[in-house]
């Protein structure tokens, strides 16, 4: 029931991202058939228009897909090993209350979107490192979507997926510092560092994909990569030297605990 369940919220976050852009591509096809039509006679096409749309998604449409199916397989082969019992819901709520709640403490807002605060980031990471990349994925997503409901800003469904629940879920990648053969004290921090990371990517390819325009006549992908690093990097920074405090480890135990 749970490996469906996680295929079927993947195909369905696919459809919802697939849909505007089948819409938009019906238009230009329709615009481009009337071009057609009042030029010369029409002519019976030997390819589906259904194909037709598809092979006219823009490329990173694509690229969404094939991760969302993703994260749907790893989802559905990982439920059996990543059971949630009660305390585990209880710590995911209450990393999830607690970053949000520092969320609302901005230091800093930048005039593009994006703010500094005072380590939002952090009980995210505690719960990602202690409970695994999967039930860190299900947290991470639904601050993401708490943000979303707060304080929404949508140009598109895809960008709407890369700036709130895939950029608080890509923060997953921090539990790869658990495999790093050092210290436990040092682990957080690097852990820290590896979701920003994560968080980092989608937030540049939100910025270079959907608003290009602030860029200029530079490079939308150079203007997205720096424009991210202004407040991205403090947020990350901050978040690492806060991890440094000693007994921070205590707190990925405690939450861990069965």
């Amino acid at each position: 029931m749970k490996k469906l369940f996680a295929i079927m919220l993947a195909l369905m976050l696919a459809l919802l991202t697939t849909v505007p852009a089948l819409a938009e591509a019906d238009g230009t096809a329709e615009a481009a058939t009337e071009a057609v039509e009042a030029a010369e006679a029409p002519t019976a096409s030997a390819v589906s228009p259904i194909v037709e749309r598809l092979v006219s998604l823009p490329w990173y449409t694509w690229v969404l897909l094939v991760l969302l199916l993703g994260t749907g397989f790893i989802l559905a082969m990982g439920a059996k090993q990543n059971t949630w019992n009660s305390h585990r819901v209880a710590m995911g709520a209450m990393c999830i209350a607690i970053a949000f709640v520092l969320s609302c403490i901005r230091l800093l807002t930048m005039p593009q979107g994006g703010f500094i605060t005072p380590a939002a980031m952090l009980p995210l990471v505690l719960f990602m490192v202690a409970c695994g990349p999967l039930q860190g994925f299900v947290v991470g997503c639904a601050y993401g979507i708490l943000l979303l409901i707060t304080d929404p800003y949508v140009i598109h469904p895809i960008q709407l997926l890369l700036d709130y629940p895939l950029a608080s879920g890509a923060m997953i990648l921090g539990c790869l510092a658990t495999l790093l053969p050092i210290e436990r004290r040092w682990q957080l921090p690097i852990a820290v560092f590896l979701a920003g990371v994560g968080n980092y990517i989608m937030a540049v390819l939100s910025g270079a994909i959907f608003f290009a325009e602030y860029a200029g006549e530079q490079n939308a992908w150079i203007y997205s990569l720096t424009y991210n690093i202004t407040y991205l990097g403090p947020n990350v920074l901050f978040c690492m030297l806060v991890s440094c405090i000693p007994g921070m480890t205590r707190l990925v135990d405690m939450i861990k605990k069965k």
